[in-house]
């Protein structure tokens, strides 16, 4: 069980963040209750991100569980999300940022046993100018499931909770990410409370998509 947090909250040309820092060091500590190994990292400019991510995947294998989360900017453009770096100019372009699925399609490449991406960030609709990033299809080896912390064009809210700050999304998952359950049926648990919660009613809607076909949990022995 291997997991990449990165968590970006100090940025050179965007508004900063707050939530980020904490909310990686807190789910660090979770996961690696559920025996993940865990490399968690903050406020990478972008040449840190792509080398963290290939050192990421070179620890992947078969059977391996990787678990990849981030917090910070973000946006979508044309069905695909990308990572803000601390570094990036305004306005975003594609080549500035980092792409989620091209992370994904190659964490598949490893024959890992399941794949789960977090991501607690905005994602509004952007750039529609822009060229997109080149991404292969996934093979469909029914092992990967995304959490998103909000729905299409929508944004993710932090939370202020005296001098600490939370993101929604990690309010809820940290409440429920210890659970022996189908990991997609434990986000059906985090998406139900923040639903349910009236700060962000309207606003914030939790967003799953996956192809797992096993019932493969985090708390899984491996």
């Amino acid at each position: 069980k291997i997991a990449l947090l990165v968590g970006n909250n100090c940025y050179w040309h965007h508004p900063n963040l707050m939530a980020p820092v904490r909310d990686v060091f807190e789910l660090r500590l979770l996961l690696e209750q559920l025996g993940f190994q865990v490399v968690s990292l903050l406020d990478l400019k972008k040449a840190e991100m792509v080398t963290a991510v290939s050192r990421f995947l070179q620890l992947l294998g078969k059977g391996v569980y990787a678990l990849f989360y981030y917090a910070g900017h973000g946006y979508e453009h044309s069905g695909r999300n990308y990572m803000v770096p601390v570094d990036a100019p305004q306005p975003y372009a594609p080549e500035n940022c980092i792409s989620v699925q091209r992370i994904l399609q190659k964490m598949q490449q490893q024959q890992t046993a399941l794949n789960l991406i977090l991501l607690d960030t905005c994602r509004k609709w952007y750039n529609p100018g822009c060229a997109l990033s080149q991404v292969q299809p996934l093979q469909p080896w029914g092992n990967t499931v995304y959490g998103y912390a909000t729905s299409e064009d929508a944004e993710a809210y932090e939370l202020q909770d005296g001098e600490f700050s939370s993101g929604i999304f990690m309010k809820y998952l940290k409440k429920h990410i210890l659970q022996e359950k189908k990991v997609t049926h434990m986000l059906e648990d985090v998406l139900e409370d923040i639903g349910r919660d009236p700060l962000v009613t309207g606003k914030q809607v939790m967003e799953i998509k996956h192809t797992l076909k096993d019932a493969r949990s985090l708390t899984d022995p491996i």
